[in-house]
């Protein structure tokens, strides 16, 4: 309903919403860890960082299998397009996480970038990606932390949207811990994530 509305409006007007260059931790996390393998990407709008860590895998010449998951069919028109223009092929599937079908034990990757949703859906979304990935599979992103709100320069203005490091920890205290980050950090992405801001890195 509306929140489709919303983000679909907000594709439409701007080129690129959010820049076309990947999020700062993606970039850095892609340098370090060398991603391959069934890979999907949620909330990824118009397919920025997808498009880079595809990019940087087929340099590699590792095999990587992207899908990506988002509720603006905009958006998503957007990445699909842009995929083309650099001979990449994605899937996309313009879904409304609620109605997630997580199969168990199916993914290598799980990449989600300022992806924020009701305290409910975040939860279900997490236990939802935790089930899905495979053992030594990677869930990778970063998020706006509830400090963000103090900070004004990006992210929903809405504390149940937001993290804390409990979210995390609750789903995936028992896992091995690669990054975990909550503290303070620029980013340049756009007009809407500009300036200082309060995030957590996983």
């Amino acid at each position: 309903g509306l929140m489709k509305e919303h983000w679909n409006e907000r594709y439409q007007r701007e080129e690129y919403l959010y820049g076309e260059a990947p999020n700062a931790f993606i970039y850095d996390i892609a340098q370090e860890i060398e991603f391959q393998g069934k890979s999907l990407a949620i909330a990824e709008g118009e397919g920025r960082n997808a498009l880079y860590l595809m990019k940087q895998a087929q340099l590699m010449n590792r095999t990587m299998v992207k899908k990506l998951w988002d509720y603006s069919d905009i958006g998503l028109a957007k990445a699909a397009a842009r995929a083309e223009q650099e001979g990449l092929v994605i899937k996309t599937e313009c879904l409304d996480l609620n109605e997630a079908d997580w199969q168990a034990n199916t993914l290598d990757n799980v990449f989600c970038v300022f992806g924020h949703f009701p305290s409910e859906l975040k939860e279900k979304t997490l236990q939802g990606i935790r089930s899905s990935l495979k053992n030594d599979g990677w869930f990778v992103g970063e998020v706006y932390s509830k400090e963000q709100l103090h900070y004004k320069t990006g992210g929903p203005p809405v504390e149940d949207l937001l993290y804390d490091l409990d979210d995390f920890i609750h789903v995936f205290g028992k896992d091995h811990i690669h990054h975990l980050f909550l503290g303070e950090a620029n980013r340049m992405e756009g007009k809407l994530h500009t300036g200082l801001c309060h995030v957590i890195q996983f």
